[in-house]
């Protein structure tokens, strides 16, 4: 059938995407985790000598992203790899022949799933650092403090982007363990490279996922010569798109 628009494909994916186990226990594992650093963060900063500032207990809150990040890039991931899996796909694409729009419609169901479940698990870290150190000498970041609520935004729209990453390395390799693997390569090994720059290493770490979320993106103050925050979630947002570009080069060229 050929006659499938953009929007009846995209409502096809979400039916998908929502009836597959993993999908729930990705998206809640994400918002757990960030919530329960937010918490043992400001536990740990109620005995914190001398007192911990706004910006060291927001910035710590908010450092589940890191997990988040491998959980929602997980997702993206399981979104293409899971009918290749199951044989699925070869259902899809003969439904849809345009693979470009069943790509696209992957892509866009997982970004919407994902970037709810990113701010919501960005707020769940937030939350759980204030509450944590509530009725202690230790300032509280507001979030009508731009500088905060920038932080905790950016942190969600990093975490989508992870994912779509997920989708675009998903369909390129086409194995759930193999994708997820390479995901995780993606984001751990440039950080640990970039040391060997030397002094020109800050130049390249402006570039490295995992750098721009802890120095740029997750923190009310960049460290000096980096992005600004929303300048390193475009550029995290370029390498998702990068990817799904690549994605679906090789989904047209292959055989399901």
């Amino acid at each position: 059938m050929t006659g499938y628009g953009f929007r009846q494909v995209a409502r096809m994916e979400w039916i998908k995407l929502r009836s597959v186990r993993s999908t729930w226990w990705l998206t809640a594992a994400t918002v757990v985790a960030m919530g329960a650093t937010g918490v043992g963060v400001g536990v740990g900063y109620r005995s914190h000598t001398p007192v911990a500032t706004t910006a060291q207990i927001l910035n710590n809150s908010l450092s589940g992203a890191i997990l988040g990040q491998l959980l929602l890039g997980a997702l993206g991931a399981l979104t293409v790899t899971g009918e290749y899996a199951t044989g699925m796909i070869r259902s899809t694409l003969a439904a849809v022949p345009r693979r470009r729009t069943v790509l696209a419609a992957k892509a866009a169901v997982c970004a919407g799933l994902a970037l709810g479940v990113g701010l919501a698990a960005s707020f769940a870290g937030y939350l759980g650092g204030q509450l944590a150190i509530a009725g202690t000498a230790i300032p509280t970041a507001p979030l009508a403090d731009p500088a905060n609520l920038r932080a905790v935004l950016l942190t969600g729209v990093y975490l989508a982007a992870t994912a779509l990453i997920g989708v675009g390395v998903g369909t390129v390799v086409r194995h759930s363990g193999g994708a997820i693997g390479i995901l995780f390569g993606l984001i751990f090994v440039p950080s640990f490279a970039v040391g060997l720059f030397g002094e020109n290493g800050i130049a390249v770490g402006r570039f490295v996922p995992l750098l721009m979320l802890l120095n740029s993106i997750a923190v009310t103050s960049p460290m000096a010569g980096l992005f600004a925050g929303w300048i390193s979630a475009l550029v995290m947002c370029g390498y998702a798109a990068v990817a799904i570009l690549c994605g679906a080069a090789l989904l047209n060229r292959r055989d399901a």
